[in-house]
């Protein structure tokens, strides 16, 4: 039977995903990332609400495990668009919240998969950036999209130039994640987190994100806000969310 390096369990409407080779800071093998998928299937199937994305023993995901890896006749292209990139667009594509929870290296297949989540919440003293130039190579797993996006292309270029690698609490700061919480706080304010935003509307929240996703110009999302504020508000939640604040009661929301 093929070990389960990839686990996930639910707490109420919250799935959690654990990354789970902690010998090898959770470096990810193709098959890691086929159970990866075969997980993201299974958080949908059971309905929750929000997810959460972690690695187990204190370290996020180092990347991709290159033991045996033979750059010059492997065919890395066919490895990223063919193994890599559909499970990034697989949890990218969740309708749900998800959430990364990041301890210790985040890099490389793992910084994709952190950064293909919705929110990014980090221990201080995390470590993340592109250490690529130490092996001769590119950042790949999206990393090049979410920096410019998020820190500005001329910061993404120092990184990438310098290697240098920079802590969960100056990524938080330059606005490359959303927080950084000390590493013994971290996962109490993530679950609080989560537990909070599955309470919320979700439907409405799928809603966002698919604008969000697709990157729109303001037109465009104009178009999407007027189609998906006519959805939501016949949705059951729009329903009880409208009926609540007319009786003065906080909402209870289900979901859809």
């Amino acid at each position: 039977m093929t070990e389960a390096t990839v686990l996930w369990a639910m707490d109420g409407d919250v799935a959690t995903i654990t990354l789970n080779r902690p010998k090898a800071k959770n470096s990810l093998r193709p098959e890691d990332l086929a159970q990866l998928v075969d997980c993201l299937e299974a958080v949908e199937g059971a309905g929750a609400r929000c997810m959460i994305m972690r690695g187990a023993g204190g370290a996020f995901s180092a990347g991709r495990d290159i033991a045996g890896a033979d750059p010059a006749s492997d065919d890395n292209e066919a490895l990223l668009r063919d193994v890599i990139h559909p499970v990034l667009q697989a949890v990218r594509a969740l309708d749900i919240p998800t959430i990364a929870l990041i301890e210790g290296p985040c890099l490389g297949v793992g910084f994709g998969l952190a950064f293909a989540c919705d929110l990014q919440m980090a221990a201080d003293n995390a470590v993340l950036g592109s250490p690529f130039r130490n092996i001769g190579c590119i950042l790949d797993s999206g990393g090049h999209y979410h920096m410019q996006q998020r820190i500005g292309t001329h910061r993404t270029y120092e990184l990438i130039y310098t290697g240098r690698l920079i802590s969960g609490q100056e990524a938080a700061d330059m606005g490359l994640i959303n927080r950084a919480f000390t590493p013994d706080t971290l996962e109490d304010e993530v679950v609080k987190m989560a537990r909070h935003i599955a309470t919320g509307p979700t439907g409405a929240f799928a809603i966002s994100k698919r604008i969000l996703r697709d990157d729109l110009d303001l037109e465009d999302s104009l178009t999407e806000e007027a189609r998906g504020q006519d959805e939501a508000c016949k949705a059951a939640d729009g329903i009880e969310g409208f009926k609540a604040f007319q009786e003065k009661r906080r909402p209870v929301f289900s979901g859809v």
